[in-house]
């Protein structure tokens, strides 16, 4: 049903790990299915410079189904009222409040959180996992600190970003099914050092 639609998208968020607003407002002209690459336009980000993402596997899956059943929209999620509008920060954070609801119905200390924290656990996992931490940064789309040294090139370390990115959403799939994601994290550092 509908809360299930609304949960594959905060999956796109946790996946792409953009802010809400660069999701929320998506349109399917940004996306090249063929490449596997979501471009949004400088004028729609937060540091005013166009930012690439590299679609993992089951960022695309979701895509897709987005595809078929929003199609019509020029939205990849519209507001339930109105085709023309992207789907509300309030929507996302409705359905983040009812899995918290459930998840404190077995662990009351559960804390409870927004839409943006999702940017902060893609951040610490990658770092956990030892990433490259200039590839963890360029995903979430933060200017470089050193202004000075920081030639911001859109497509800087797209291919080990592509690899990052695949193996997060790996790492997901694995802890969801209560797995170790050890093998996957050396597996991808080994293919981003080739």
């Amino acid at each position: 049903g509908e809360f299930d639609v609304t949960r594959r998208m905060l999956l796109f968020l946790i996946l792409t790990a953009c802010r809400s607003g660069e999701v929320r407002g998506m349109s399917w002209a940004e996306v090249n299915v063929k490449t596997g690459v979501w471009t949004i336009p400088a004028e729609r980000m937060k540091a005013g410079k166009s930012h690439v993402v590299p679609l993992s596997d089951q960022a695309l899956d979701i895509l897709t189904a987005f595809r078929t059943m929003f199609g019509n929209s020029r939205y990849l999620h519209p507001g339930r009222y109105d085709g023309d509008t992207p789907i509300s920060n309030a929507t996302l954070n409705r359905v983040i409040d009812t899995v918290v609801e459930r998840i404190r119905e077995t662990d009351p200390d559960f804390q409870s959180f927004g839409v943006h924290d999702l940017r902060r656990t893609f951040s610490t996992g990658l770092n956990r996992a030892k990433f490259d931490d200039r590839w963890i940064e360029m995903s979430l789309a933060h200017a470089p600190r050193n202004r000075i040294a920081a030639v911001y090139n859109v497509n800087r370390y797209l291919a080990e970003r592509k690899i990052m990115l695949q193996c997060w959403a790996d790492m997901l799939d694995a802890w969801v099914k209560g797995e170790s994601a050890k093998e996957l994290i050396a597996d991808a550092k080994r293919r981003t050092a080739e």
